[in-house]
């Protein structure tokens, strides 16, 4: 019997409460198990890289569960895609060991936010749209400054359940496309809201509300009360997730 699937998905968020379960709400987590439910007939329990916030996408979200039992020729990819709503897509398969945990077994992990100056009406549910010109240099030099491994209490929501708030950041910077402006973090781990309060902080420093000195005392306060700013979700994606031993997809 096969021990363990791994699936690598990606979905738009805008319709979820988010990755995690809830009881009353639509949520990715919900929709993947409804799915292995139809197939195999019993409630089978998924494990998700991270968990998402309501309105954040994925580009490359890893999920693994066991199944109960080998469903003989079954094409896992063209079954469940024929069974999950039309904005969550499995884009590959593949057979994992017991040592493998989607979580856990993560190394790096790789999100992107998009800020948009102009109006757009296609992109409105994955972008930012700020109606104003943002100083980009600040907010390359305040990018600089989560470079490292720090304590992120101040830039994580105070429903943060974790042992501990600090996380090692391998990349932090942005980039600007005409009217966009985007933002590129690497890390070990990350906080519920971390990357969320990242940009809207720095995009304080962009309007010229905040100074780059005035960010890297809220990093140092370690406070959450201490000034961050939550971005909006829908411009937050998921785009990447690092594991020490290479996933043989099935395609």
């Amino acid at each position: 019997m096969i021990t363990r699937m791994i699936l690598h998905i990606e979905y738009d968020g805008t319709a979820y409460s988010g990755y995690q379960l809830q009881t009353d709400q639509p949520s990715i987590q919900g929709e993947i198990e409804n799915a292995l439910k139809k197939l195999y007939r019993e409630a089978i329990r998924v494990h998700a890289s991270g968990r998402t916030d309501a309105g954040v996408h994925a580009k490359y979200q890893i999920v693994h569960f066991d199944p109960p039992c080998t469903l003989q020729n079954l094409n896992l990819k063209a079954a469940l895609n024929t069974l999950l709503p039309k904005d969550i897509r499995v884009i590959n398969t593949a057979i994992g060991n017991k040592d493998f945990h989607a979580r856990f077994s993560a190394r790096e992990r790789q999100y992107q936010y998009i800020i948009s100056t102009q109006n757009t009406a296609l992109d409105r549910d994955r972008v930012w749209q700020i109606y104003q010109e943002l100083d980009f240099d600040s907010m390359k030099k305040s990018a600089d400054l989560f470079i490292g491994e720090h304590d992120f209490t101040s830039f994580c929501s105070v429903q943060a359940e974790v042992d501990h708030k600090r996380c090692t950041i391998f990349k932090s910077y942005w980039e600007q496309h005409g009217d966009r402006l985007i933002y590129r973090i690497h890390g070990n781990r990350f906080l519920h809201s971390m990357v969320r309060s990242l940009v809207g902080t720095m995009a304080e420093v962009g309007k010229g509300r905040l100074t780059v000195e005035d960010l890297k005392n809220i990093l140092e306060s370690e406070d959450r009360s201490s000034g961050a700013i939550t971005a909006p979700p829908q411009g937050l994606t998921l785009m990447y997730v690092q594991y020490e031993e290479k996933i043989n997809w099935e395609g």
